[in-house]
């Protein structure tokens, strides 16, 4: 079933054409659509959306094992793929791994492995970031790995989980493949390559501090994340003391810091100082979605802002902003499930902190988002 390519079909019967030698080369709805048009992209749609359902279904009613349905969805798409009577070259099989990874989630939520306002989050997040990114293959690669998270978070030990990761790795590989091959997202543009440096993709990595925090007494957790942000201190200290050390560091350490900290302290050292700062001063829950949202609202609207803002506002973007709220509404919600604060406590959060950093306060984002966003949780409760 996974062989059976309507596109190629067609369009030999109506235009005796190969659809792969001509618009995108693709044996898709898509180019079934410009090749051939609307009627053929309809058919071609709704049979690769359903033929790994149909072969799961079969499969199914004559007794297969859950795993061997599994396995036999996922043969319908390498048939797709590598079609025999086409000289193994095919479609891409993402319309029929898109259409069981639905069934998958269906099957989550039924079940109860899925809460109800996960999939809420998830749809406006993908609307949101659809109106930033307005690329699908980009989009599903923003969509993900939240998913992933989510799966991971509230359905860890269910058979099924195997089976729905192994089809979401299929799409993300496939999505990420699309986007190196049409070189829809450059890194290599000067403005990505002075912004989005080791020191950028490394921040979420700064979330094991908050992790730590959920484990051990908040005296622990301010020794160490105090002992690291003294040891940026007088680093900071140092190099702005010495025209020589400075130098050499902006010189000879590639990326260390960035060209606008030359007579700064770094934004590493912000940041850290306003972590210990919101641990020290706050309750553990406020303070953990705090510096939750400094961490990945910063990660995604300095990303998403550099490679898709369109829109100014305070020499920010709008896109960047919308990315850096949606980006705490996830970490918060998964943050949710491991502390007790009552859900508009955690939404006033997310939108402070991400209006502190759309807006010209004339303090480093690094330093006053957390604080802010704290402040303002901290105040709701009070209520």
């Amino acid at each position: 079933m996974g062989t059976i390519s309507p596109s190629f079909i067609l369009g030999r019967i109506l235009k005796k054409i190969d659809i792969r030698k001509h618009g995108t080369k693709n044996a898709g709805t898509k180019n079934t659509y410009k090749v051939l048009g609307l009627g053929p992209a309809i058919i071609t749609g709704v049979f690769d959306l359903s033929k790994g359902l149909i072969a799961m279904y079969i499969a199914y009613a004559l007794g297969a094992s859950p795993l061997l349905v599994h396995l036999i969805g996922l043969a319908t798409i390498l048939g797709h793929i590598f079609p025999f009577y086409l000289n193994f070259k095919g479609g891409q099989g993402l319309a029929t791994a898109t259409a069981i990874l639905i069934f998958y989630l269906i099957i989550f939520y039924s079940r109860g492995w899925l809460p109800w306002e996960s999939l809420v989050l998830l749809a406006f997040y993908s609307i949101s970031f659809f109106c930033v990114i307005k690329q699908g293959v980009i989009l599903g690669l923003a969509i993900i790995p939240v998913l992933t998270i989510f799966i991971l978070v509230f359905s860890p030990n269910q058979t099924y989980m195997f089976f729905i990761l192994s089809i979401i790795t299929f799409i993300f590989l496939m999505d990420i493949r699309n986007i190196v091959k049409r070189r829809l997202l450059s890194l290599s543009s000067e403005k990505a390559k002075s912004e989005l440096n080791w020191r950028h993709y490394s921040r979420p990595f700064a979330v094991l501090l908050i992790v730590d925090y959920l484990k051990i007494e908040k005296k622990e957790t301010l020794i160490l994340i105090g002992s690291i942000a003294l040891f940026f201190l007088l680093l900071d200290l140092t190099r702005l003391f010495s025209k020589k050390i400075n130098v050499f560091f902006f010189k000879r350490i590639k990326d260390l810091y960035r060209s606008k900290e030359y007579k700064k302290f770094s934004s590493i050292t912000m940041f850290l100082f306003a972590s210990f700062l919101t641990i020290l001063l706050f309750e553990k829950a406020i303070a953990i979605l705090a510096v939750g949202y400094l961490i990945f609202g910063d990660f995604f609207s300095k990303f998403f802002g550099i490679h898709f803002g369109r829109k100014k506002v305070f020499e920010k973007s709008i896109e960047g902003s919308l990315a850096h709220f949606n980006a705490c509404l996830i970490s918060g919600y998964v943050f949710l499930q491991y502390i007790s604060i009552p859900i508009p406590t955690f939404l006033i959060g997310a939108f402070t902190a991400s209006v502190a950093e759309l807006l010209p306060l004339g303090i480093d984002d690094n330093f006053i988002v957390a604080l802010l966003s704290a402040s303002s949780m901290y105040a709701m409760q009070l209520f």
